[in-house]
């Protein structure tokens, strides 16, 4: 039986939420869904559940770090910002944990078997708090300057949500509120990137999203 996405997240949410993280509805980066935190000062991580397109009912996670929360952003330099969860396994846990897969280098987990969701949970247990506590590249992004150009631009979106959005016609806004992101953050992440070298619908979309979540991390945190 086929496992919908939201009952998959109906599992999964509690146990995000437990070691911090919250949990972002997501149509819009290649993730199903979105877990994020704040971890540093300039410091974000988020963790995209992956479902396969190849087996039914599997599914595993992509650890992402960054001065924002372009999920699958990389820049030169830091490509290990993005990494499969199976990536930070020793050679000896490789073998533990994997579950299903054709290929030697895909690791699954089975969405309608609870005790494949436990092993999954385990699993970010050992691998999250490697990832994330690499000082190493943690000081490489913050040193980025490609990654703090991105960051800049989510910070002037927030300041065009908070003073008001000069007018202008769009050109690449949707027509309605999109993963519970207010319309004005599109509109505002448009007006924000009009002079950027790339520009149009998809980084309009990726932009809002990122100034959006950055937003409601950075008040959780205040709180």
């Amino acid at each position: 039986m086929k496992v919908t996405r939201k009952q998959l997240f109906k599992k999964l949410i509690p146990f995000f939420e437990g070691i911090g993280y919250t949990y972002f509805k997501d149509t819009i980066s290649p993730a199903s869904g979105l877990f994020a935190k704040k971890i540093d000062e300039k410091i974000y991580v988020c963790i995209g559940i992956d479902k396969s397109n190849l087996y039914e009912n599997a599914f595993d996670c992509n650890y992402y770090m960054g001065q924002s929360l372009t999920y699958a952003l990389i820049y030169e330099g830091i490509r290990d910002a993005y990494l499969r969860s199976w990536q930070l396994f020793s050679e000896e846990e490789l073998n533990k944990y994997r579950i299903i897969g054709a290929f030697s280098e895909y690791y699954w987990w089975h969405s309608d078997d609870d005790n494949s969701i436990e092993s999954f949970k385990d699993a970010v247990r050992l691998t999250e708090p490697r990832f994330i506590n690499n000082l190493c590249l943690r000081e490489r992004i913050a040193a980025n300057e490609e990654a703090k150009h991105q960051h800049d631009l989510t910070t002037k979106v927030r300041m065009l949500v908070q003073s008001g959005v000069p007018d202008f016609e769009t050109q690449f806004v949707p027509e309605k509120e999109r993963d519970g992101i207010p319309l004005v953050w599109f509109i505002a992440a448009e007006f924000a990137q009009k002079d950027e070298k790339y520009f149009n619908k998809h980084t309009v979309l990726r932009l809002a999203a990122d100034a959006y979540r950055l937003y409601v991390l950075d008040e959780q945190v205040k709180q």
